[in-house]
């Protein structure tokens, strides 16, 4: 019997240590990297952009909404359409876009080592002709 108990003793004791070693894992914390959002074109056609981080592991699979500015005062917007970064952080929204102002949104995303931000991008402008630009 004694022998039994030590057997059990020393399994919860391992027991114990690994649960330990795994919670300490899990909560470790990951590194936080900064993100940069560019909307580069509107058109007809779409809308498309670059998200810039100096970890590729953020740039990859992100994803992007885009917005149209419905109002200035008071401030609405509405979304427009969404879209995931490829590796090199582009990302396109392939779909007829109304004359207006619109602007991105990354949002942040986890890995097993990093802590991507979200980030916003700058605002563009799209008129037909005839229209101020």
């Amino acid at each position: 019997m004694p022998a039994i108990g030590k057997t059990a003793a020393l399994c919860l004791l391992i027991g114990g240590l690994l649960l330990i070693g795994m919670s300490g894992e899990a909560s470790a914390t990951r590194k936080q990297v900064g993100s940069t959002a560019s909307l580069d074109a509107v058109s007809a056609e779409g809308l498309a952009g670059h998200v810039s981080t100096t970890r590729a592991a953020c740039r990859a699979k992100r994803t992007v909404t885009v917005y149209m500015v419905n109002s200035t005062n008071p401030s609405s917007t509405v979304p427009f359409g969404t879209a995931i970064t490829s590796g090199d952080g582009s990302w396109s929204v392939q779909d007829w876009a109304y004359p207006g102002e619109y602007f991105a949104v990354v949002s942040g995303r986890t890995t097993r080592h990093f802590a991507c931000r979200a980030a916003t991008s700058n605002h563009k402008t799209w008129w037909t002709s005839g229209a101020p630009s």
